[in-house]
């Protein structure tokens, strides 16, 4: 028995011992989670392909006083949700259960004393807050999460922003783990309606890097979040605009909105927005390269939907076996077809 044939019955096995073990490959679930600031509870949907979603379900139903922005972090499995009220960000780990439905386990304290309405994280764990209040784009660290340290630092503050970019109540926050994207809800026009920063600490000097602006078309806006290369964001009432992450002339994507809110990018076509007075999460299809105006859909109702974040069962290492049949079955059917050995 040679080498190649070897490796190709030792591949088969795994393959066969990963369908026995975990059934046949199913393409991952992606779950859609929205806040409602009005009465503390945050649900979720699972995401149909075909479009057809269903009602949503109760995620968190307590402990909470008035959600706002939510995130995921994919690389703990935790679900991040900025409370106003509470003054914190606090997380819960995300359970997927066996028959597809979503649970949580214990509320746990990210950021303490801070006031903030929206939060994004990293590929790397990184927390990452406004502060309106004060003016502030704040931090918690991968390595503060670890260690329990739930004292934010200051990355930029409206004081020494200097003229290519400011901070002047920023609201919405969104990251692509190497800038940070806010919005201004106040002076946007002037000081950048979206600012865009290094992520990182300072740089060799000792000195921050300055902010930039890449939009100054609106006054005011809310959410933002990122797809592909281009940066979606929300107005006070009816629009959704979009501009590169480089820069240049915002597009409106779309103008039949009541009061969008926070928005959520599924990795694929679509751009999930909230609409708090509309009671629903709509679907924005057609994110791509070039910016263009999409189709819009409604996708779920959820009274005073305000944030929303994507979760995905790919990345849960109990979605199980599916990824070694996958493999397994790739690299067989490569060795039959190529005839490679080792």
């Amino acid at each position: 028995m040679n080498c190649r044939t070897v490796w190709i019955w030792h591949l088969a096995a795994l393959a066969t011992l990963a369908r026995r073990c975990y059934g046949g490959y199913v393409p991952p679930t992606k779950y859609l989670i929205v806040s409602n600031a009005r009465n503390g509870s945050i649900g979720y949907v699972p995401l149909s392909r075909a479009g057809n979603y269903t009602e949503a379900r109760v995620l968190i139903d307590k402990d909470l006083i008035h959600p706002q922005g939510i995130a995921v972090d994919h690389k703990r499995q935790l679900l991040l949700v900025a409370d106003s009220e509470l003054k914190k960000v606090v997380s819960y780990g995300l359970i997927l259960h066996e028959d597809g439905s979503l649970g949580v386990d214990e509320q746990t304290p990210l950021a303490e004393d801070i006031e903030t309405r929206w939060v994004a994280v990293d590929g790397q764990g990184n927390v990452y807050m406004t502060d309106e209040q004060n003016g502030k784009i704040m931090r918690i660290s991968a390595r503060q999460v670890l260690d329990g340290d739930t004292t934010p630092t200051s990355l930029f503050s409206d004081r020494g922003n200097g003229d290519d970019g400011a901070i002047s109540a920023p609201g919405g926050i969104a990251t692509d783990n190497f800038h940070v994207y806010w919005t201004n809800k106040q002076e946007g026009q002037s000081l950048g309606t979206v600012v865009k920063a290094l992520a990182g600490p300072l740089n060799s000097t000792g000195i921050a890097l300055q902010p930039r602006i890449i939009a100054k078309n609106l006054p005011k806006a809310y959410g933002v979040c990122m797809a592909l290369d281009s940066i979606y964001f929300t107005d006070t009432d009816h629009n959704v605009f979009a501009v590169k992450a480089s820069g240049g002339e915002p597009m409106k994507v779309s103008s039949r909105l009541a009061n969008p809110r926070g928005c959520a990018w599924d990795g694929e076509d679509t751009v999930f927005i909230a609409d708090r007075s509309a009671d629903a999460v709509f679907s924005l299809k057609g994110p791509s390269m070039s910016l263009a105006e999409g189709r819009l859909e409604k996708a779920v109702n959820y009274e005073g939907a305000f944030g929303v974040a994507i979760f995905s069962s790919a990345w849960r290492s109990a979605a199980g076996g599916s990824w070694l049949v996958a493999v397994a079955a790739a690299l067989v059917g490569r060795w039959h077809i190529s005839g490679g050995g080792m």
